[in-house]
């Protein structure tokens, strides 16, 4: 199945993506390799198979939700690489200019 340039910049457009010459071979060759895997899935019959609408569906074990009011501060403090006065002290990662 070959997808149109149209089709192309449309998916680029909807996921925020400037696509070069390059970047657009790219993604139209792994959209072809999607597509293809699709189509080879579509003869396999599913017809006496459930759909499976939730994963949560399935039943899950449970703890009863008790209230700890153990303090894990000291704990999680020594994995930190920095800690102070019951801080975790981080790089600062933005900058901004006046």
């Amino acid at each position: 199945m070959s997808t149109s340039e149209k089709d192309l910049k449309k998916i680029a457009v909807l996921a925020y993506i400037n696509l070069d010459a390059d970047t657009e071979q790219l993604l139209a060759n792994d959209i072809k390799s999607i597509m293809d895997f699709v189509q080879t899935l579509l003869p396999v019959d599913t017809s006496g198979v459930e759909p499976l609408l939730n994963p949560l569906d399935l039943q899950q074990r449970l703890r009863a939700d008790e209230a700890d009011s153990t303090s894990h501060v000291n704990a999680l403090a020594r994995l930190a690489p920095c800690f102070e006065n019951g801080l975790y002290l981080v790089p600062k990662v933005i900058e901004i200019e006046d």
